[in-house]
């Protein structure tokens, strides 16, 4: 790799590590309505690092230097804002505070972070604008990541965006401490974005790497952050926290050392991490003390059975939860997922009948699935829809691994 490769992937590195947490910071620091003043004080802080590194060398601490320009930029914009209200004040002889310094303190970060999510998910603006927004100005993830995590497409996003944005201008949206009953009326919003953040680190649809350690961790340290609040601590987060720690055991045998993806029934189990699964097992504890039902239980319920041993057994709990998920949280991928259960206790055969049912739009996931579901029994049929499932995807790592179970299936076909 080139010195100029190099300074260009660890810029692209920092921002998309580094821009989420200036962004909160910053926000916090003036307003949400002045997002796009936050947004050309991080454009214009980068573009000086594209500028200055390739001269000067790369600095010992990258974020450190990105928060002093960003930090000097914003208080040279704040003094060229007020310069003509200075001048006001002196001839009326008052005076006009300073600003108070903005600072990039680990704990102020996190803090600032959960702060501006919730602000965000302010109830004058619909569920799904909150949800866009946050992904967006507070996770960092573009219009095409966005469109795969609401399983919505690029033009309806940008008008959602858009609208939501106009809504930040003219408001008065401040970040603020909340009542309880304004926390309670934001948490599903706030869960709901936290829980797709984790899922575009656990599974990317548009990045080279499917893993994406930094979204994870992100995730799970504001879901973290979130069991601290009493006010906070619901079933619905213990729920969430304990589907998150399951699926983040299992990251290590998720992919092999060149990157590509590891199916689960081909996972190294000696590698799944048992503090992560024991700490799953004490949040699902938690969720599971009150009668209430959520998305996140199913599915952390889901996850625990994916860290158990067994066949057949564990299948028909997991079928029989995906039948119950069914029924409260009707979804092209949960339908999708249970027809999967199902062939595992029932065959394929059967599982293409309960295909027949399947009415949704035909992504990535439908084909693959039946490329799955076919491969036993017409090896062509199965190929044609893992080739249509290739169509469907970015990933370079999911078309690899679906270009190998061509071959396997092309392999089988010259064997017979």
């Amino acid at each position: 790799m080139t010195i100029a490769n190099q300074e260009n992937k660890i810029l692209s590195d920092l921002f998309r590590r580094e821009q989420v947490k200036m962004t909160a910071v910053l926000c916090r620091h003036f307003s949400l309505k002045d997002i796009d003043l936050v947004e050309d004080i991080i454009a214009e802080t980068f573009l000086r690092a594209t500028e200055v590194w390739p001269q000067n060398g790369i600095p010992e601490n990258p974020s450190a230097w990105l928060y002093t320009v960003a930090k000097n930029i914003a208080k040279d914009g704040f003094r060229k804002k007020t310069s003509e209200t200075k001048k006001i004040n002196n001839v009326l002889n008052t005076n006009i505070e300073e600003p108070k310094d903005i600072s990039f303190e680990e704990s102020l970060i996190s803090d600032s972070h959960l702060a501006m999510i919730f602000a965000v998910c302010e109830n004058t603006i619909s569920p799904k604008s909150r949800v866009c927004l946050s992904l967006q100005i507070l996770c960092g993830f573009s219009v095409e990541e966005i469109g795969f995590a609401l399983h919505s497409n690029k033009e309806a996003v940008k008008k959602i965006l858009f609208r939501a944005r106009e809504q930040l201008r003219q408001s008065k949206f401040e970040i603020k401490d909340l009542t309880i009953d304004e926390i309670k009326l934001r948490m599903d919003s706030v869960l709901l974005t936290i829980y797709l953040l984790f899922n575009e680190g656990y599974s990317s649809k548009t990045k080279d790497s499917v893993i994406r350690i930094d979204l994870i961790k992100q995730a799970m340290n504001l879901g973290l952050s979130l069991t601290q609040t009493e006010s906070t601590k619901t079933p619905e987060l213990f729920a969430l926290m304990s589907l998150f720690c399951f699926q983040a055991s299992r990251l290590e045998s998720r992919t092999n050392t060149q990157g590509s993806v590891v199916i689960f029934t081909d996972q190294d189990k000696s590698k799944w991490d048992q503090n992560l699964i024991q700490k799953g097992n004490e949040f699902f504890l938690e969720a599971f003390s009150t009668t209430s039902r959520s998305r996140y239980h199913y599915e952390a319920a889901i996850a625990y059975w994916h860290t158990q041993e067994g066949s057949l057994e564990k299948w028909k709990y997991i079928l029989n939860l995906y039948d119950n998920f069914l029924e409260t949280y009707n979804s092209p991928s949960v339908f999708l997922n249970r027809v999967f259960a199902y062939s595992k206790v029932y065959g394929k055969q059967k599982a293409l009948n309960e295909m027949e049912n399947y009415q949704d739009y035909k992504n990535r996931d439908y084909h693959s699935l039946l490329g799955y579901l076919y491969s036993n029994s017409n090896s062509e049929l199965a190929s044609l829809h893992y080739q249509k499932a290739i169509q469907k995807t970015k990933s370079k790592k999911e078309i690899a691994v679906l270009e190998q179970k061509i071959k396997e299936l092309n392999s089988n076909a010259f064997r017979e």
